[in-house]
């Protein structure tokens, strides 16, 4: 059964794709390399976004949405979780975000600055950040200090 777009676990494996998806592209690359093949710069720019914003991020978003404390007064609906549609909403951004730049950002450094790719590498680059936002507003609101303190905590 798959899992629905707002659950937490679906970054954490999107992410776990990424990793596979990183370390594949890396090898790629280092073959070329070994074989005495340039590879344009760009290449390992998308390589470093890919592992750092597909394989971490996605990963950190998941463990914190899973693992944050609760907050039943602030999201009643979802027994203290939170809103399903920007959890979705932030996955569905930083994840298009990032493949629209993976694709945008080569075409456009290698075809001399092709308008199309312009427009979407512009759209990458307001999609990611607003899904990092929706992300915080989520989890600042699910950050808070503990209703009953251990002992000897203040």
């Amino acid at each position: 059964m798959p899992l629905p777009l707002s659950d937490p676990r679906i970054f954490v494996k999107t992410g776990l794709v990424y990793l596979v998806l990183t370390f594949s592209l890396g090898g790629v690359l280092l073959m070329l390399e070994a074989l005495g093949r340039s590879v344009p710069y760009v290449f390992s720019v998308e390589h470093a976004h890919l592992g750092e914003v597909g394989w971490l991020v996605n990963i950190v978003i998941g463990i914190a949405l899973w693992m944050l404390p609760l907050n039943r007064e602030r999201f009643p609906a979802t027994q203290g979780r939170y809103p399903t549609l920007v959890v979705y909403t932030s996955f569905v951004l930083l994840n298009s975000g990032l493949v629209l730049r993976l694709i945008a950002e080569p075409w456009y450094q290698l075809s001399g600055n092709a308008p199309a790719a312009a427009t979407l590498l512009a759209l990458a680059a307001i999609s990611q950040p607003v899904a990092i936002v929706l992300f915080v507003i989520v989890a600042w609101q699910r950050v808070r200090a503990p209703r009953h303190p251990p002992p000897g905590v203040h």
